[in-house]
C-alpha cells in the first residue's frame, strides 16, 4: 500500500525494532524512523545504519511542514496518547498528496494487550472518521484476520 519508490522520504512512527524500516531502506534511501524508546532508537543506529533513527513521538514530530512524502504506522496507533494530535502531526509534516498507512488490530481482537495495557485501540472504521476529521481522503480499507490497514492521503 505504501508503493515506495528512490525518490520517497518516509517517515516510520513508532518504528520498534526497525526492522521493517530497514526492508523500505533498501527501497528508498530516506527512511526515518521516530521511536518514543530511546533503547530502540539505540538498537536501529547500531543495527541499520541507513535508517535515520531518532527519539520521538508522534504528537510532536521534530521535523518541518510538508517534509515527507509517506509515513506509516504499523502496529502502533493504539500506543498514541492522543492520537487526534498525532494524526495533526502526521498532516503537518506530510507534503500535499502524501500518503499514510496505519495497521492497527480491532479492538475486539486485540487480545491481551487490549486488556492490560493503558492503550486505545480503534477501529477501522472509527479511524476512517478520525483521519476525514483531520483532513485525509481515505482511499483504501483493507481488513485481515486480526487488524486492517487504511491508506489515505493529505488533502
Amino acid at each position: 500500500m505504501l508503493d515506495s519508490k528512490k525518490n520517497d522520504v518516509i517517515l516510520d512512527v513508532g518504528a520498534g525494532t526497525g526492522v521493517i524500516a530497514n526492508e523500505i531502506a533498501s527501497i528508498c534511501d530516506e527512511v526515518f524512523a521516530l521511536e518514543p524508546n530511546n533503547g530502540r532508537v539505540d538498537y536501529i543506529k547500531r543495527k541499520f545504519p541507513q535508517v535515520k533513527a531518532f527519539y520521538g513521538v508522534s504528537e510532536s514530530i521534530p521535523f518541518p511542514e510538508s517534509y515527507f512524502t509517506k509515513i506509516y504506522v504499523i502496529s502502533a496507533f493504539h500506543h498514541f496518547s492522543d492520537q487526534n494530535a498525532a494524526l495533526f502531526e502526521f498532516n503537518r509534516v506530510l507534503k500535499s498528496n502524501g500518503l499514510l498507512v496505519i495497521h492497527d488490530s480491532e479492538p475486539a481482537k486485540a487480545g491481551l494487550e487490549a486488556r492490560l495495557a493503558k492503550v486505545k485501540f480503534i477501529s477501522s472504521e472509527d479511524l476512517r472518521e478520525k483521519l476525514e476529521q483531520s483532513a485525509f481522503k481515505v482511499i483504501e480499507t483493507r481488513k485481515g484476520n486480526r487488524g486492517y490497514f487504511v491508506l489515505s492521503s493529505r488533502s
